[in-house]
C-alpha cells in the first residue's frame, strides 16, 4: 500500500442504522454512503447553489437527497432504471404536492378496481418465477394502472432546465416514480422476500401465506404503503421545496451525454470488485418494468458484472502498475477458473473504470474535483488495492489524484464466503475516498 496523507475534515462514509430505515428502507441497497459524508464532501468541494453536482453512479440517490437539502442542483446517472425510480421518489418537492399525490393514488386505485371488475386474465408472466399467480396478477394490474395515469410536469431548478432533454435519455418523473417505488415495496413484501447477507439472493419467508392476499387486499396494501412513504418523507424532510433539484437519468457512466467542462463537482461511489450482480439484486423490479431479455442485457452492460462479455480484453498499461501486477497474479494463479473466468471479469471491470474516468475528467470543469468512494478486496491471497489503482489510472489519464481518507471496513460482502480465508486469514478491508482534480 502506498503512503497516504489523510485529511480528517471528511465525515465517515459508513451509514448508520438511521440510514437503513425510513426513505432508505424503501429498497435494501447494499452499496451507499452516509449523508454526513456527502454533506462534508459538498463543503470540501466548496459547492453552492450556483453549482451543478454530478453522481455518475447514482444508486439509491443519497448524493442528490443531500445536495437538494442545500439547494444545490445535481444530476444522478445510473444505468439501472430501478435505482433511478427510487432516487426520484425521494424528492422533497413531493411534499408540497401532497393533495395531487393523494389524488393520483385514488385514480390509480380506481383504475385497478376497474381492471379487476373487467376480469383481466393473467397471461404468461416472468414474475411467476418469483410469486404465485394470485399475487402476480395483483402486481401486474397495479403496474398497468400506474402506467395508465397522467402525471403533472414538475418545475426543475434553473440550473437543471438546460439539461432537458439530454440526448433522449429517459428521466424519472418524481410523481410516477413515487408510485412505482410503492409498487416495488409491496412486491417484495408479498413475495415473502427476506434480507440476506448477499443482496442477489432471494430467500422467501416460509411463513408468508400468499393465499391471504386477494386482489382487493393488494390494492389496500398499496394505499397503506403510499401513506407510510409520505410519512417517511415528512419525517426525513421537514421543509417543502418548490422545485426539483435532483434529476435522475438512465445513462451509462462510460458514455455520459454531457458537454465538456460542464460539471462543477462530483461525489460518487462506483461498483466495487466484489462480484455483486447489481441487476439481479433488482430482479423483481426489473421484471415488473421490462422482461427477462432486458434483465439479461442489463446484466451484461453493468460495470462490475460477473458475466463474461468480452474475452479479448488485455492488460492496458494505462491502468497502472498496481492493476497490472494484480491481473498477472490472477492470470497465473493455480486455482480453478482464475485464468478462464476471473481474469476476464477483472479486465472487463478495469476497462470500464478507464472509460468512466475518462468521461468524468471530460465533463468536469478545469480545476474542479471529484470524490470517489471505493473499497479494497481480495482475490484469494492477493489484495486488490482499488483506491491505489484508481489513483494511478487517474494520473495516467492526465489528472491529479490521491487518497484523502481511509477507514477499515467490517462486515465486507466478500467475507460471506468463509472458504476465502483459506488463502489469507484475518483479511483487512478498507474504504477509501479518492480525490480527482482536473
Amino acid at each position: 500500500m502506498m503512503q497516504l496523507q489523510l485529511f480528517k475534515t471528511l465525515e465517515s462514509a459508513k451509514r448508520g442504522k438511521k440510514e437503513r430505515s425510513g426513505i432508505y428502507g424503501w429498497h435494501s441497497y447494499y452499496a451507499g454512503y452516509s449523508e454526513k459524508f456527502v454533506a462534508s464532501a459538498i463543503d470540501y468541494l466548496n459547492l453552492n447553489s450556483d453549482h451543478l453536482l454530478l453522481d455518475p453512479w447514482n444508486g439509491s440517490g443519497t448524493t442528490g437527497v443531500v445536495a437538494s437539502n442545500f439547494g444545490i442542483s445535481s444530476l444522478g446517472l445510473d444505468i439501472n432504471p430501478v435505482m433511478n425510480i427510487f432516487s426520484a421518489a425521494k424528492s422533497r418537492y413531493l411534499l408540497s404536492q401532497k393533495p395531487i399525490l393523494y389524488q393520483l393514488s385514488h385514480e390509480i386505485c380506481q383504475t385497478y378496481s376497474q381492471m379487476i371488475s373487467e376480469g383481466n386474465p393473467l397471461t404468461e408472466d416472468p414474475l411467476l418465477e418469483l410469486m404465485p399467480a394470485s399475487v402476480c396478477q395483483g402486481i401486474r394490474l397495479l403496474h398497468l394502472s400506474i402506467e395508465a395515469s397522467q402525471y403533472p410536469d414538475y418545475p426543475l431548478s434553473s440550473t437543471l432546465v438546460q439539461f432537458i432533454p439530454i440526448s433522449n435519455h429517459p428521466t424519472s418523473n418524481p410523481f410516477q416514480s413515487f408510485f412505482h417505488a410503492a409498487l416495488f415495496i409491496i412486491t417484495r413484501q408479498l413475495m415473502g422476500w427476506q434480507k440476506s447477507s448477499n443482496p442477489t439472493w432471494f430467500k422467501a419467508n416460509s411463513s408468508q401465506l400468499y393465499s391471504d392476499y386477494g386482489l382487493e387486499q393488494i390494492r389496500d396494501k398499496f394505499r397503506t404503503t403510499i401513506q407510510g412513504m409520505v410519512a417517511d418523507l415528512e419525517t426525513y424532510q421537514n421543509k417543502n421545496q418548490s422545485q426539483v433539484f435532483h434529476l435522475p437519468i438512465t445513462m451509462d457512466s462510460r458514455e455520459i451525454a454531457l458537454s465538456d467542462n460542464s460539471i462543477d463537482g462530483i461525489i460518487t461511489s462506483p461498483p466495487y470488485l466484489t462480484r455483486i450482480d447489481y441487476a439481479i439484486s433488482t430482479k423483481p423490479e426489473l421484471l415488473i418494468l421490462r422482461d427477462t431479455t432486458y434483465l439479461r442485457q442489463l446484466r451484461e452492460k453493468m460495470m462490475g458484472t460477473p458475466v463474461i462479455v468480452d474475452k479479448t480484453i488485455q492488460i492496458n498499461p494505462i491502468w497502472g502498475k498496481f492493476c497490472g501486477r494484480l491481473l498477472e497474479n490472477i492470470l497465473n494463479h493455480p486455482s480453478k477458473a482464475s485464468a478462464s473466468y476471473y481474469f476476464h471479469t477483472q479486465t472487463q471491470y478495469f476497462q470500464d473504470v478507464e472509460k468512466s474516468l475518462q468521461e468524468i475528467i471530460r465533463v468536469l470543469k478545469p480545476k474542479c474535483k471529484a470524490m470517489i468512494v471505493v473499497q479494497s478486496s481480495y482475490f484469494k491471497e492477493h489484495e486488490i488495492p482499488l483506491s491505489e489503482i484508481y489513483v494511478e489510472m487517474i494520473q495516467n489519464l492526465g489528472s491529479y489524484s490521491q487518497v484523502i481518507k481511509r477507514e477499515p471496513v467490517r462486515g465486507h460482502l466478500a467475507s460471506i464466503n468463509s472458504k476465502s480465508n483459506q488463502y489469507k486469514p484475518n483479511k483487512v478491508y478498507y474504504e477509501d475516498v479518492v480525490l480527482l482534480e482536473k
